[in-house]
């Protein structure tokens, strides 16, 4: 039983390792989309849009030529038929974001639980990819709006970026200025060489401003927030690729198990749980564990005190499908 334990804690390391280089893979290819004092211009900053299969689908519809780049993400959509959301919980940034401010919830147990089980609700993504589908196929393309990677990649390009290169310039500009210390030991001593590493790797001199960046500020700002209410909320309600993925992933060869017997009903794997899948349902449940909620994060197996639930290679029999 302690080597089971230890086992899941192990996967929830090994995913939240992938998940933060993930994310800084991320950064990284965003930063050099920046025109820094040199003007060298960025790297292949498409490999996130490339693993999106919902931008393939969209295109698709269209009815435009693929690109090849896009071809990619049937890659995605292959392994998410066979083990689920597992993109959603492990590899997409905007997820990985989502996973970090779910963290600072606060509360009792009881009304964690409350705000963690599954709710119906959870079906509006699933509304929002087919209307944004058939929008496609009436000729108007919505789906860049809510797309994560689009919506994460608009956000600190039009407003997280300009407002940190904003108020870094100005910080070091005061220091700059008013030259602080004590005595002979002066602030810039340190503050220069750090700012000239920052203009030459991370600043730009001209940030353009855009007019709707407040407002998709603003906008990103509530939804990180949200997650402080329930946890990955944009995860659980809106986000349409991770509609699609649940789709086709419903019936995944990677399942959970639980050992009904073993169980003692603490329920501590649905306070953990981020994605509302039901991980405490009986194995027998007609409403059992959701497959296409569960982003495979492994955070129920190794919580649970009794190592009642694990996660195994299994073909779903007909009852399950």
């Amino acid at each position: 039983m302690a080597r089971n334990k230890w086992k899941a804690k192990g996967m929830v390391w090994l995913r939240r390792s992938v998940q933060t280089l993930c994310m800084l893979l991320f950064l990284y290819l965003f930063l050099q989309t920046a025109y820094h004092p040199i003007d060298r211009p960025g790297g292949p900053v498409t490999l996130f849009f490339q693993l999106d299969c919902l931008v393939l689908l969209a295109t698709w519809f269209a009815g435009v030529a693929i690109p090849a780049g896009l071809l990619v993400s049937l890659v995605t959509l292959g392994f998410s038929v066979l083990l689920g959301r597992w993109f959603c919980g492990w590899v997409c940034p905007f997820g990985t974001l989502h996973q970090v401010f779910s963290w600072f919830r606060r509360g009792s147990l009881e009304l964690r639980l409350k705000r963690a089980v599954y709710s119906p609700r959870q079906k509006w993504k699933y509304v929002i990819l087919i209307g944004l589908l058939i929008g496609v196929l009436g000729g108007v393309n919505l789906v860049g709006w809510l797309d994560p990677f689009s919506l994460f990649y608009r956000s600190l390009a039009t407003a997280v970026f300009p407002a940190l290169n904003s108020s870094l310039h100005a910080l070091f500009a005061w220091l700059y200025e008013s030259d602080p210390g004590i005595g002979s030991a002066k602030v810039t001593t340190v503050s220069e060489p750090i700012y000239e590493v920052l203009r030459t790797h991370l600043l730009v001199e001209a940030q353009p401003r855009y007019y709707m960046g407040i407002l998709i500020g603003v906008l990103f700002i509530v939804i990180v927030a949200l997650n402080l209410w329930r946890a990955r909320f944009w995860c659980r309600y809106i986000c349409p690729l991770g509609a699609l993925l649940g789709l086709v992933g419903k019936n995944p060869l990677l399942r959970l198990r639980k050992n009904d017997e073993a169980c003692n009903g603490c329920r501590l794997c649905v306070a953990v749980c981020p994605g509302g899948a039901n991980p405490d349902a009986p194995s027998n449940a007609s409403e059992g564990w959701k497959p296409a909620e569960c982003f495979f994060c492994w955070n129920c197996q190794s919580v649970c005190p009794k190592q009642a639930i694990s996660f195994g290679i299994e073909v779903p029999s007909k009852e399950q499908k």
